[in-house]
């Protein structure tokens, strides 16, 4: 599939940014853009600064930020895009200095609507909840390729991590939530996983519909006696789970029907 990838608001020709390709050193965004800037852009460039702060990279202005997402994707000439932006980090090969400049990378293509139900695997190896690059999206992604990788390597479209003591975390590109005798369940930010834009819409939207939100440090067998679980991103939305290893789920419950389609409402994407 053709990409359309631009840097500071020019095609992309040269050399990524030195740091970035060592060490990872870098944050991103994606979302999804549909004929428009996505509603939450504002939470989207708020994480995407918390993170830069967190490395030291100097951020760049917002509205630059801005034009160069709005002329990458004019440029595409996709209007239901999915859109990667990432904040690159340039400064010296010594890897305990400081980051000195970025650059912004803007990748376009078309969005593939997603797979539902997906089957999901528990990861093999553990999140460390101490880490203190989990609460921010940073280009130092390779725990979430091998999960992904080992997942679908078994035949299962998504993979679970569970944290050092055995919680429930995160799926390797999204939050995870469940449903049972009529109360929201998610895993707290302290078990150690990324504070999604979509799920704090979620959580917001549940409460707003009187649906109990409870978040806690659950065990994996949580979810086998659940009414129905889903995953979250802004990519995708909400995307039902049907499987966890070889545990079947129950389909959709009226509840979870009405969280997603007030969900997707205030995304604009209905």
């Amino acid at each position: 599939m053709k990409e359309f990838i631009f840097i500071d608001g020019e095609p992309f020709k040269e050399k990524f940014p030195l740091r970035s390709i060592c060490y990872g050193e870098g944050v991103f965004e994606t979302f999804r853009w549909k004929s428009r800037l996505p509603v939450f852009w504002n939470k989207h460039i708020e994480r995407m600064r918390k993170g830069a702060g967190v490395l030291g990279i100097p951020f760049a202005k917002i509205e630059d930020i801005r034009e160069a997402v709005e002329n990458a994707v004019l440029e595409s000439k996709i209007s239901d895009a999915y859109v990667k932006m990432c904040l690159l980090s340039k400064g010296g090969s010594i890897f305990y200095e400081s980051p000195q400049e970025s650059s912004l990378l803007v990748i376009v293509r078309e969005f593939q609507p997603p797979k539902e139900p997906v089957k999901a695997s528990v990861s093999y190896f553990r999140r460390n909840s101490k880490s203190p690059i989990l609460g921010i999206k940073s280009l130092n992604y390779l725990e979430n390729v091998l999960a992904r990788r080992e997942a679908r390597g078994l035949g299962f479209d998504e993979a679970i991590f569970l944290n050092e003591v055995g919680k429930l975390a995160e799926g390797s590109v999204s939050n995870i939530f469940w449903l049972k005798e009529g109360i929201l369940f998610t895993p707290s930010l302290e078990c150690g996983l990324l504070p999604g834009v979509i799920r704090g819409v979620m959580i917001e939207t549940a409460k707003e519909l009187g649906i109990e939100v409870r978040q806690g440090k659950f065990d994996v067998r949580r979810l086998m006696s659940s009414q129905g679980m889903f995953l979250t991103n802004s990519l995708t939305g909400i995307v039902s789970i049907s499987q966890i290893n070889e545990f079947k789920l129950p389909s959709d419950s009226r509840e979870i029907m009405r969280l997603k389609v007030a969900t997707l409402e205030k995304l604009n994407w209905v």
